[in-house]
């Protein structure tokens, strides 16, 4: 049966475009879309200006909304029989500003109702997580929810705090009647509520929260209170919300695209907004596009060192911008531009056409946090780090830097100081030249681990960022990077040199002339 082309997309379905699985592909894609723009006009208002109220509003919407886009996910991937999408390496979850989320949305929430919702947290908690925060977030919306429900006046309180071994509890209390006899001997079965309670519903709450407690390897406490009210507890041993927390070095921080240019095709404002202000707070020059013979144009103009691609656009799709990209770039035999895709389609089949065009990661809409489009951004660089040396601005060392590090050494060693380093600069300078006649990555980065160091102690960030960009490219085996960074990482080297011999004679001029 032939492929057949899913209006306006660029990506090929497997059998009819009418058939239940494409159907279900393309809500899911309009759903996605649909939650991109309000999560995206979020972004961009500025709710300060607000009262409290409604602040407290809007991030309840803004919380629901994050929610509603997993849940869309997980309910597309039982539809289609596809896997849910994941992340290719967890990042972990930062417990202050999640718990600040959940207690956003739930006390507007116990708030309609007229209760009160606190959020009470230990002074030790972990700073991360490596749990599944999308299933944490299910559990206990599951979990407070039942509690505002049952609870006709008071408050509703969630406490965290860390147990015997380091075991991470997160406790719901409510001031309702308590688990009856009856719901006790039924508990967790599935539409386990009792027919003569007289709450509407089926009982399905504490289910759902026993199936995602085993799915991140967690416990369930349910009991009902000395002073009334029921108490439900979802504990995590340590070797649950663990796992994980030790990001790698290159993911632990936003990347810095300082000098950095990069290409935003994208045909909605409102993500064509969110996406240049989110690439202007890292340092880039961003150049934007409104459709895909506007992306195809720039792109045969200039070279990008990063290019975002939308991959539903109007005159030319994403797929066949990313495609005619690879052919003019191998045809003229210059190294692949970095390509992240962002596409609301998550189907594997979509996924994996994306990635055979030649795209380098995709970022699935709507976009949820700076902190998931810096690691998107991180991982398509680590795959192809071929930046070419930004041109040097400024002077080659920073004075301040300098003068306190011959300060610690004291006026008897500075003159060594300077010596050394020059010389360490020296020996680095010919390690690189000589690694790259030989390609002897080993010798690469054996060099420029000692250069990050030097460039660091005399505050040349330009040199450094350069020489761990080189590191890496040398690590990972990518050659055409490498020899792309080699020539403006030995030209810095040689200004750094140059700058310090002058400091040398001009500082130490008179013992130098003894």
């Amino acid at each position: 049966m032939p492929e057949v082309r899913q209006p306006g997309t660029g990506l090929r379905g497997e059998g009819d475009a009418q058939s239940p699985r494409n159907r279900a592909a393309m809500l899911g894609h309009d759903m996605r879309a649909a939650i991109a723009d309000i999560l995206g006009g979020l972004a961009l208002a500025d709710l300060s200006r607000l009262d409290p109220d409604s602040q407290l509003q809007l991030q309840r919407v803004q919380s629901s909304a994050e929610q509603l886009v997993r849940l869309t996910d997980e309910t597309l991937a039982l539809v289609t029989g596809d896997d849910a999408p994941r992340a290719d390496a967890p990042l972990p979850t930062s417990l202050g500003p999640f718990l600040d989320r959940i207690g956003a949305r739930w006390r507007a929430h116990a708030g309609q109702r007229g209760l009160g919702f606190r959020l009470e947290r230990a002074d030790d908690l972990p700073a991360e997580i490596g749990t599944d925060p999308a299933a944490l977030e299910r559990i206990l919306s599951n979990m407070i929810g039942n509690a505002v429900k049952y609870s006709p006046a008071g408050e509703v309180r969630l406490r965290v705090h860390l147990g015997p071994q380091e075991a991470l509890c997160l406790r719901v209390r409510d001031t309702g009647p308590g688990f009856s006899d009856a719901a006790l001997a039924r508990l967790f079965d599935y539409a386990g509520r009792p027919e003569d309670s007289g709450q509407p519903g089926t009982g399905l709450g504490l289910h759902i929260v026993r199936e995602l407690a085993q799915r991140i390897r967690a416990q369930i406490q349910v009991a009902n209170g000395a002073e009334g009210g029921a108490e439900v507890s979802l504990i995590l041993p340590r070797r649950s919300w663990a796992p994980g927390v030790e990001a790698p070095a290159a993911m632990a921080e936003l990347p810095d695209l300082t000098g950095c240019t990069v290409l935003v095709a994208e045909d909605n404002p409102t993500n064509r907004l969110l996406v240049q202000q989110m690439l202007e707070t890292l340092g880039a020059e961003v150049t934007l596009v409104e459709d895909g013979e506007e992306a195809a144009e720039a792109l045969a103009a200039r070279r990008f060192d990063l290019v975002l691609v939308d991959i539903e656009m109007p005159r030319l799709s994403g797929i066949d911008v990313i495609r005619r990209l690879r052919a003019a770039e191998a045809e003229a035999g210059e190294p692949a531009s970095p390509v992240l895709a962002i596409t609301a389609f998550v189907l594997s089949a979509n996924r994996d056409q994306i990635y055979s065009a030649g795209a380098d990661g995709i970022l699935a809409k709507p976009i949820m946090s700076l902190d998931a489009f810096g690691e998107a951004i991180a991982r398509v660089l680590s795959k192809r780090p071929a930046f070419r040396a930004a041109p040097w601005v400024g002077a080659p060392f920073d004075r301040v830097h300098l003068d306190r590090l011959l300060a610690l050494a004291g006026p008897e060693d500075g003159r060594e100081l300077l010596g050394r380093m020059r010389e360490d600069l020296g020996t680095v300078l010919s390690g690189i030249g000589e690694g790259s006649a030989r390609d002897d990555m080993a010798l690469i980065r054996a060099r420029t681990h000692v250069l990050i160091s030097l460039a660091g102690a005399v505050g040349n960030t330009a040199l450094q960022s350069d020489a761990e960009a080189l590191n890496t490219a040398a690590r990972i085996g990518q050659r055409t990077a490498v020899a792309g960074l080699v020539p403006g990482v030995m030209h810095r080297i040689e200004m750094l040199r140059a700058a310090l011999g002058g400091e040398l004679e001009t500082r130490f001029a008179v013992e130098a002339a003894g």
